[in-house]
């Protein structure tokens, strides 16, 4: 018997290895990815569509686009790319699905899985809080901000003699570009991005509007006490508000202006890229493509449309990444992805185990989803969970100082945040200790301190700090809450069969102390077990308090009515 092939074997064979080939993916009608070092294991995940549950096209991703394929050495600072959700809930990405959860996220597992999962890190409870709190690095407290979220028309920013990540960073050559939502107040014009340290701005300027026209509306009462309807357009490119892109998907709109924006990149600088996502917040209406992967798992309407607007931020923040890639950007990126508050129970979020979420101090509130994913994390550390204590203060010491090696002595304000990028590169112990979630003077009351209280703890005047003031402080492994803060409950994810999906807790203790490491559902109040730890955090809430600002007083003003600005909600005020 012959070993030599006929030639219409070979023909066979060349045929088969010539549509295996095609099947892989190899002549694909595709970009080829940079596929070296870091990068080869991510690229491939990248080109395989298997993983998406949904393709969509963006127009400004690198698909069509000029590829440059030499590897170049690091020249610069690392770039940055902080990828921040909108209300994310922490059971909603499947790396931490539990509890029967049936949303998927596998390009944020792949990236979370490949880098640095933040397993003990902080926010706020609610979105300018955080924003204020990541761009200065400083607790809200000090800025007189602790009592507000930027509502639309009113006439308060983020405190203009504050200094901002971005503008630290241009003092280190990098370019500097915002792509989002804003949420930081636009009362003036002084308080847009582009005149806080960002080169561009293209996004929404308030907190909310829809995903694709952009629109706001909301109901304002007057000084009269009659209300109004009041709606305009939010989206901004740089300083000025624009319709051209109404019709285009946020999510997708987004990655495409991201792209662009690397494609064009000069490289002789680093980059830092903000990007602020309107997901997964409200309102439901999205592309039908996103919702087609859980029309036979997920029967609650609701919770279907908060899945399907989960799976599109998982597929833009795939096409950044893949973006990052094809213009050789990667190798020399940190990669963070951040939500800047817990879910939303009320749009069917999932904060499971936790208690509570979005606007309470509860753990559902503020332990955030979040992680690090860089090549320049070591090997050895890449699918490690970093366990450390970091809050959102944090990251203007560890990105400035840490990953860009530039100075703070020149920040003319005491920060409250710590550099944690040594600590995080090394998987080693926390420098933070101590944690000020809040302390929010406007929401108290004497009359919510019983006859009981009083048995348990002395009259409320003699205590170190007013404990019917709503605050929250975390030292170590325990967590003291004062004040009301809500019922908290413990929600099940929606698609769970179980019949008692809501655990109501009716605790109006004012004070409550919990062991957090152990008890992250804050179930089991352990103050009266340890009344010296008590005594001792309400001693450190009244060291803050004392630091603190007086919060500043705030009105929706007339002037703000989008009427009076072409339709579109704009600056009014006098810089």
């Amino acid at each position: 018997m012959s070993l030599i092939p006929t030639p219409s074997q070979m023909a066979a064979v060349f045929v088969l290895i010539l549509c295996s080939l095609t099947f892989c993916g190899v002549f694909a009608v595709r970009p080829a990815l940079r596929t070296y070092g870091a990068s080869r294991d991510l690229a491939a995940y990248l080109l395989d569509s298997r993983e998406d549950g949904v393709s969509p096209s963006f127009e400004g991703s690198p698909s069509g686009a000029r590829q440059n394929r030499e590897r170049m050495k690091p020249t610069t600072p690392p770039n940055i790319i902080f990828l921040l959700a909108d209300d994310l809930g922490w059971n909603d990405v499947s790396y931490h699905g539990k509890a029967g959860s049936l949303i998927e996220t596998p390009f944020i597992d792949r990236l979370a899985h490949k880098g640095l999962r933040l397993e003990n890190y902080y926010v706020q409870p609610v979105c300018s809080p955080t924003r204020s709190q990541l761009m200065t690095g400083r607790y809200q407290i000090r800025m007189g901000i602790q009592h507000t979220n930027f509502s639309p028309g009113e006439n308060l920013c983020l405190p203009l003699n504050e200094t901002l990540l971005p503008e630290k960073l241009k003092e280190g050559g990098y370019a500097t570009h915002a792509i989002g939502k804003w949420h930081l107040g636009m009362a003036k014009r002084a308080c847009l991005p582009t005149r806080r340290g960002f080169d561009s701005f293209f996004g929404i300027i308030l907190g909310t509007s829809d995903h694709e026209y952009y629109q706001h509306a909301t109901k304002v009462k007057m000084k009269d006490g009659k209300k109004d309807n009041w709606k305009g357009n939010t989206f901004y490119e740089n300083e000025e508000p624009t319709a051209k892109y109404y019709g285009k998907f946020s999510a997708e709109l987004y990655a495409e202006r991201a792209a662009q924006i690397m494609r064009e990149h000069d490289k002789s600088k680093p980059l830092f890229l903000y990007v602020p996502f309107q997901m997964v917040h409200r309102p439901n209406k999205l592309p039908k493509k996103y919702l087609k992967k859980y029309r036979h798992t997920i029967s609650d309407k609701d919770r279907r449309f908060y899945a399907a607007r989960v799976s599109a931020l998982d597929m833009a923040v795939k096409h950044i990444t893949r973006a990052l890639l094809d213009y050789g950007l990667y190798e020399n990126s940190v990669i963070i992805f951040s939500t800047d508050n817990g879910g939303s129970v009320k749009q069917m979020a999932s904060n499971w185990p936790l208690r509570g979420g979005k606007g309470q101090l509860w753990e559902g509130g503020t332990k955030a989803v979040g992680f690090v994913h860089s090549p320049l994390i070591p090997k050895r550390l890449r699918g490690s969970a970093y366990r450390g204590l970091m809050h959102a203060t944090d990251w203007l010491p560890t990105l400035v100082q840490g990953v860009a090696g530039l100075n703070l002595k020149t920040m003319p304000n005491q920060l409250d945040g710590y550099n944690l990028w040594k600590s995080i590169r090394t998987n080693r112990t926390s420098p933070r200790m101590v944690l000020l979630h809040n302390i929010n003077p406007h929401k108290r009351g004497v009359s919510d301190w019983r006859p009981k209280d009083t048995v348990n703890w002395g009259k409320l005047e003699k205590l170190p700090f007013n404990a019917t003031i709503r605050a929250a402080i975390r030292i170590g492994k325990w967590k003291l809450l004062t004040g009301k803060v809500g019922r908290g409950e413990l929600y099940l994810p929606e698609e769970n069969p179980s019949e008692n999906r809501v655990s109501k807790y009716k605790d109006r203790d004012p004070i409550k102390l919990y062991n957090v490491v152990k008890d992250p559902s804050e179930i089991n109040n352990l103050a009266l077990k340890h009344p010296e730890k008590v005594f001792k955090m309400l001693r450190r809430l009244k060291h803050f308090h004392g630091q603190s600002m007086q919060p500043l007083p705030y009105h929706v003003d007339p002037l703000a009515n989008p009427r009076l600005h072409n339709n579109s909600w704009a600056p009014w005020l006098e810089d």
